[in-house]
């Protein structure tokens, strides 16, 4: 199909057209009306598609290297198997659209509408996502090196068994997100907010993690080595079985909260100790002295208490009603 017959259908926005295999390399489709139309295994490279409307189009396997997407709409789109490598995507509505296996390498997604999306094992090395709206999309899987995420929302999103090393997700919302076994080892999440999330398993060694939220997340086998978690909110957070080592910097209290809960350098003087807000969850706090010290809000349950210096039976009683088990009673 030339160019000039295809032209003509979309001046007169026919919709739903079969333009299967068609080869429409560098043409000028800009702001063009393709609601539903077929260009799966289509030739799109390098043309320009700003401001088109493509929404639940079937693009699968088909290949727009280089081509201008900005602004575009691709509600719903099918691009399954695409080549996306170093396509211009800023501000497009990909909401909903099924992206799984895509090739979007280098691509720039700069302030895209991401919500629902599925990339799953989509490769997007080198990609550009800042400020992009990802919630509750699919990125299981992906490839994800060097990737810049940096003011991206993340929320809900799952990133389970994510390569992300080297990836900067600075000030990104990561908020109740899966990061499952993800590998994030070099990577750039200060200030991140990451509450609730689920880090179990995830590797992040030498990952800058200063002043990031990490609330309540679940980071139960994670690899913290030489991590920076310099003023970093741990507050509730699960520390067990995490690892750790002397180049990991992590405040006073959290390391400590750590210590207890993975039985490293056994504490019995624990006085005037601020446990204010830390998860203890199991922990062992037998034949401590605990005068002092501060478990307002703590998580506690299972932790085991007995033969304690310094607990009122207030607190006492207190921490039973939270879960603690008391073994001299």
């Amino acid at each position: 199909m030339n160019q000039n017959i295809f032209q003509k259908k979309i001046n007169q926005e026919i919709i739903g057209q079969d333009l299967n295999t068609a080869s429409l390399i560098l043409a000028n489709l800009s702001h063009a009306e393709l609601v539903g139309v077929n260009l799966s295994n289509a030739y799109l490279n390098g043309a320009n598609l700003s401001g088109a409307n493509l929404s639940e189009a079937n693009l699968n396997y088909a290949n727009l290297s280089d081509a201008n997407l900005s602004g575009t709409n691709l509600s719903s789109v099918q691009l399954v198997s695409a080549n996306l490598s170093s396509v211009q995507l800023i501000g497009a509505d990909l909401s909903n659209a099924n992206l799984e296996h895509s090739n979007l390498s280098s691509a720039d997604l700069s302030n895209a509408e991401l919500v629902g999306v599925n990339l799953s094992s989509a490769n997007l090395s080198d990609a550009r996502f800042m400020s992009a709206n990802l919630t509750k999309a699919n990125l299981s899987g992906v490839y994800l090196w060097n990737g810049n995420l940096n003011n991206a929302k993340l929320v809900n999103t799952d990133l389970s068994n994510a390569y992300m090393s080297s990836a900067k997700l600075n000030h990104a919302n990561l908020s109740c997100a899966v990061l499952k076994n993800a590998q994030l080892s070099g990577a750039k999440l200060r200030n991140a907010n990451l509450k609730n999330a689920n880090l179990c398993g995830t590797q992040l060694l030498g990952a800058r993690l200063d002043y990031a939220n990490l609330e309540g997340a679940n980071l139960e086998g994670a690899n913290l080595e030489g991590a920076d978690l310099h003023g970093a909110n741990l507050s509730g957070a699960n520390l067990k079985s995490v690892k750790i080592n002397q180049a990991t910097k992590l405040d006073y209290k959290w390391r400590l909260v750590w210590e207890i809960l993975n039985h490293k350098n056994k504490h019995t003087d624990l006085r005037n100790t601020d446990f204010e807000d830390a998860n203890l969850q199991g922990a062992d706090l037998r034949n401590t002295d605990l005068s002092d010290v501060k478990f307002t809000r703590a998580k506690v349950d299972n932790a085991l208490f007995g033969y304690n210096q310094g607990l009122s039976l207030e607190m006492k009683l207190e921490l039973k009603l939270r879960g603690a088990v008391f073994e001299d009673e």
